[in-house]
């Protein structure tokens, strides 16, 4: 496992999420950029290596989609819990079951060979779980009927049946831009209703989630969380998800205002990826619903 992100002052843990939070996005952050909105030097570069270490922004600075979702949030919480899991899990862990002190916290923290570093881990990372509400409330249960859960399942299948039709009705008309967009909510529709087991109790994750329709579920959970819990939850394996992951940056780009248009081999052999990957999630998912992918047949016809 890689070293676990810290900074040398905890302060710049707020600071940097306030940054993301409240200052303009550039095409490309540096520490000069961090400097002119509050945070001089060192912490300028300190912080920039801490948002780039926790998935904020790629090796060239460019901010990544967990920075948009941070800054786009109705909740930036829910996208710290996000980066808590996948990068603190093992302190995470005890936290969740008890109150561990920071000597309790420290043996277990991945800090290189850096003299120091785990307790300013320890301390990045107990900012962190203020920063995203992290308490000891109890595990959030299902308390709607099934049938109610059922419904939803039902309705997320045709969705992916739809959703799939609709992108290639576009791949035939050449609109290969929508098509892209429709045929990864196709595969959404599907993995969500692979969730269903405890009423979502996996993608609600948090009390503020527990009364959240799957309609607000889905609008909260961006395509990285989605793709992070698919694998964590071994529903697609572990070698698919750089796969995933370039699906959903193709995804991205044909959504964004950007001059991206993918020609018509492309956009049937994003179909066809899809389509193999939901082939693969619906064999995998462990709380079987009887129910077919979005198709099964070839994605240009």
């Amino acid at each position: 496992m890689a070293a676990m992100p810290f900074v040398q002052d905890v302060k710049h843990v707020a600071r940097s999420l306030d940054l993301v939070l409240k200052a303009t996005t550039p095409g490309t952050v540096t520490p000069q950029h961090l400097a002119e909105n509050g945070l001089p030097e060192p912490g300028a570069t300190q912080a920039w290596t801490f948002l780039r270490d926790i998935g904020f922004l790629d090796a060239d600075g460019t901010p990544t989609e967990r920075w948009i979702a941070y800054r786009d949030a109705d909740d930036p919480k829910d996208v710290l819990r996000v980066v808590l899991d996948d990068i603190y899990a093992p302190l995470v862990e005890l936290v969740e079951d008890g109150s561990p002190s920071d000597a309790d916290l420290e043996p277990v923290v991945e800090s290189g060979d850096e003299p120091g570093a785990a307790a300013q881990v320890v301390a990045t990372f107990r900012s962190l779980c203020e920063r995203a509400g992290i308490g000891h409330a109890a595990p959030v249960v299902a308390t709607r009927p099934r049938r109610d859960v059922l419904h939803d399942v039902s309705d997320l299948l045709q969705r992916s049946v739809n959703e799939f039709e609709q992108a290639r009705q576009c791949l035939a008309h050449d609109l290969t831009r929508p098509a892209h967009v429709a045929a990864w909510n196709s595969f959404v529709a599907l993995a969500f209703a692979h969730f269903a087991d405890d009423d979502f109790a996996v993608l609600r994750g948090s009390r503020r989630r527990a009364s959240w329709t799957l309609d607000e579920l889905m609008r909260a959970i961006h395509g990285a969380e989605l793709v992070r819990l698919l694998v964590k939850h071994e529903l697609v394996p572990a070698d698919d998800q750089p796969v995933l992951d370039d699906l959903l940056r193709q995804r991205n780009d044909c959504a964004h205002p950007m001059p991206v248009v993918p020609d018509r081999a492309e956009t049937a052999a994003y179909l066809s990826a899809i389509l193999s990957l939901s082939s693969e999630l619906t064999a995998a998912a462990t709380s079987a619903t009887g129910a077919p992918g979005p198709d099964g047949t070839s994605a240009d016809r």
